[in-house]
């Protein structure tokens, strides 16, 4: 990846002899046999048009190695172990184990397929990250650990331990543009804090932890609850010893998902009232259940109602609506199941709040429960149906007139027995050259959702033959699952062979465009890799803009960067980006220049009208008065140096292979004023403890931009 890159460029950047490292950020041309390119950029000479390159592009197999197997030992870069909230926490559960930190900070490497591997990357800079940072890792839940899935917002802060759902609304202006939710308007599918049939302390807390099974990825994670005894995830505990509860938090999918181990009980909560009763396996007749209540302390009893109708059976599906948001959910059961439900009143004598007041109590005012949880596991679904039921939704109705959604019900129900497994990102590079091949020009991108049959998984899990799992297409059961797709995925999507990746028509809008459900269990999409990597674009400027570029970069190429920066003592965002600056003035004087060094030629076409105005490029290119020889390996012996005052181990604020997350982190300067240097020195580094500091790339932030800074002006010299 882009840290193994790196490591890869700082070895060629910094194994010259001592004599060819000591002139470096004096104004004289720097020889070095392990620079990439020559100090001056070789001119691109054109001939009829075509630019000619060096060097064409190698073949690149469809499971890339990395860049380098080099490690931050074997180029003598500094691992620094973070200490405190900062470093990856109980979170991680066993998870840890195998890819944190290694025991006595020994460098632990293992065989695999013949190359050394030191463990897995953590996840960093990732969508979800916030479900793995504060106080998760103290065991407790806030709704700062909350994530945008596509359609859904997701938090873990409801009435009980589980996942919270939450459908969005788009708020814009001219200035902002985020999604919004109704907090209480969520559903939350979990289990009750403590359940009353077991005796001793069986409670399940509302801190989740990694899910083993199912690793971080760029597509999502699993997260685990477990019911008492032991700690969580523990890999010791022997199976079914402690019931528990698992969810794949996933981007894109119309469906949130939570299987329950034999032991675990299911319960749906919602913070606002039912509207009406709850509706079984698409009835056209409301159920005839009498729902019990939902105590002051969140436990649920009877009101001494007839015991006939406390219960009801559900084969696959219920549907409930709810009076103030207005939705509609679908919830799906892997088996059938008895389903009991409590409801809370709230005091119609309470005084109410005063003008302005919100009320943020987060409490169940319905629950529906899974009576027969002991029997077998049972895997749970849900989704949004409908946000405008009845038209009284605000936010989402048009002139208070209900939205009428059968036709995304019936969708939903015939794709709700598929759901994702641990889904796999993969790209598959062309053979051969793409240069010399225009039809190899591209890359494919495989999002391989890995689908279940929820029914299936449950009659394996528990050794059930009597189950019907049948999936008759005459009943619209499909074994195709659903996924939003973003719209540059659905422009690119591909047809394969046993996916139809086919459009359903419903879309939802959000802060990435309008995502459009799709039908299929492999996405494959087509990328333009936009030819051979260039410091340069495909045309030159045009001739009339040649004069103003010559005038501009003859100056702008006597740039220079402050001492302190030229020292490494500051925040490496805008000495990176001061670099990135100085290195594409050396681009465009070095096209400008390659451009006047274009060898006479009438073998122009006139008639053209490209080739004239080539011919004009290159005629005022040669009249421009550009930087010199000279000025140009001042220029570049400059940017090298500034570059690798960072890289070779002399900087004020030294970048250091993060021991906990994996990657480069700058070790942060207190910058001093006065002095213009640092008044840290490593092993002393601020910005693994201050997230403010360095603009928090000390806390994961950023990273991928601020190597790019670096990574580009290393190739450029």
């Amino acid at each position: 990846s882009i840290t193994s890159f790196f490591f890869l460029l700082i070895f060629l950047t910094t194994t010259g002899n001592k004599e060819e490292s000591s002139s470096l950020g004096k104004n004289e041309e720097v020889k070095s046999s392990v620079l990439l390119h020559q100090l001056v950029i070789p001119p691109f000479y054109i001939t009829k048009g075509i630019t000619t390159y060096s060097a064409l592009a190698n073949t690149y197999p469809s499971d890339p190695l990395p860049f380098s197997l080099l490690g931050p030992d074997d180029i003598g870069f500094a691992t620094h172990y973070r200490s405190g909230d900062s470093n990856p926490g109980e979170v991680f559960g066993s998870w840890l184990h195998s890819v944190g930190k290694p025991k006595n900070n020994e460098r632990k490497l293992r065989k695999e397929n013949g190359m050394k591997v030191n463990r897995r990357a953590m996840p960093t800079n990732m969508w979800y990250e916030n479900l793995l940072i504060g106080s998760i890792n103290q065991k407790r839940v806030t709704e700062n650990n909350r994530a945008y899935t596509i359609p859904y917002i997701i938090d873990f802060v409801g009435p009980i331990p589980g996942i919270r759902v939450q459908f969005p609304h788009k708020l814009a202006s001219d200035t902002i543009i985020q999604m919004a939710t109704v907090p209480k308007h969520g559903l939350t599918l979990g289990t009750a804090f403590k359940d009353d049939r077991r005796e001793g302390e069986n409670v399940v807390e509302s801190a989740y932890v990694l899910d083993g099974e199912y690793p971080p990825s760029q597509l999502g994670l699993g997260l685990l609850w477990s019911r008492t005894g032991g700690e969580l995830g523990n890999d010791d505990e022997e199976e079914g010893e402690y019931p528990t509860m698992r969810t794949n938090v996933l981007r894109g999918i119309p469906y949130v998902t939570m299987k329950y181990s034999k032991g675990m009980k299911a319960v749906i909560s919602a913070e606002v009232p039912l509207a009406g009763s709850l509706v079984i396996d698409n009835g056209n007749e409301p159920a005839n259940l009498s729902c019990g209540v939902i105590n002051k302390d969140g436990t649920t009893s009877r009101d001494g109602t007839d015991a006939a109708i406390n219960t009801a059976h559900v084969d696959g599906e219920v549907s409930l609506t709810f009076k103030e948001s207005d939705f509609t959910w679908l919830i799906f059961f892997s088996r059938p199941v008895s389903v009991e439900c409590f409801q809370k009143v709230k005091d119609q004598n309470a005084p109410p709040l005063p003008p302005g007041v919100v009320d943020f109590t987060v409490e169940s005012l319905f629950e529906l429960h899974v009576v027969d949880y002991d029997i077998d596991p049972l895997i749970v679904r849900a989704a949004l149906a409908n946000n405008c039921t009845s038209g009284l939704n605000a936010l989402y109705c048009v002139g208070g007139q209900p939205r009428g959604q059968s036709h995304l019900d019936d969708l939903l129900r015939s794709h709700s027995d598929t759901y994702p497994g641990y889904p796999e990102l993969r790209y598959e590079f062309p053979p051969g050259s793409f240069l010399r091949d225009t039809e190899a020009n591209h890359a494919l991108i495989h999002f391989d959702w890995k689908p279940r049959s929820m029914k299936k998984d449950t009659a394996i899990l528990s050794s059930r033959t009597d189950m019907d799992l049948s999936q008759d297409s005459k009943e619209g059961i499909s074994q195709e699952m659903l996924a939003y797709a973003l719209p540059h995925h659905a422009d690119s999507i591909q047809r394969v062979v046993g996916s139809s990746n086919s459009e359903t028509g419903f879309c939802s809008e959000g802060l990435h465009g309008q995502a459009c459900l799709i039908r299929g269990n492999e996405w494959v999409m087509k990328e333009d890799l936009g030819g051979h990597p260039s410091f340069v674009a495909n045309r030159p400027p045009h001739h009339d803009i040649i004069p103003s570029l010559a005038e501009a970069v003859s100056a702008d190429i006597h740039f220079s960067l402050p001492d302190n920066y030229m020292a490494g003592a500051g925040d490496t965002y805008f000495s990176g980006k001061m670099l990135a600056k100085l290195g594409r003035i050396v681009v465009i004087a070095s096209e400008l220049r390659g451009l006047a060094a274009t060898p006479d030629s009438d073998s122009f076409d006139l008639d053209d009208p490209s080739e004239r105005e080539l011919k004009l490029i290159v005629e005022a290119s040669k009249e421009a008065n550009l930087p010199s020889d000279e000025v140009m390996s001042a220029t570049i012996a400059r940017l090298r140096s500034g570059v690798e005052v960072w890289l070779n181990g002399t900087a004020d604020a030294k970048f250091l292979y993060d021991g906990g997350w994996g990657g480069m982190v700058n070790c942060g300067c207190l910058f001093n004023r006065e002095t213009q240097h640092c008044d840290n020195q490593y092993p002393n580094c601020p910005a693994f403890s201050d997230p403010g500091l360095n603009f928090g790339n000390g806390e994961n932030d950023s990273h991928l931009s601020r190597l790019n800074f670096y990574v580009l002006e290393v190739c450029l010299i």
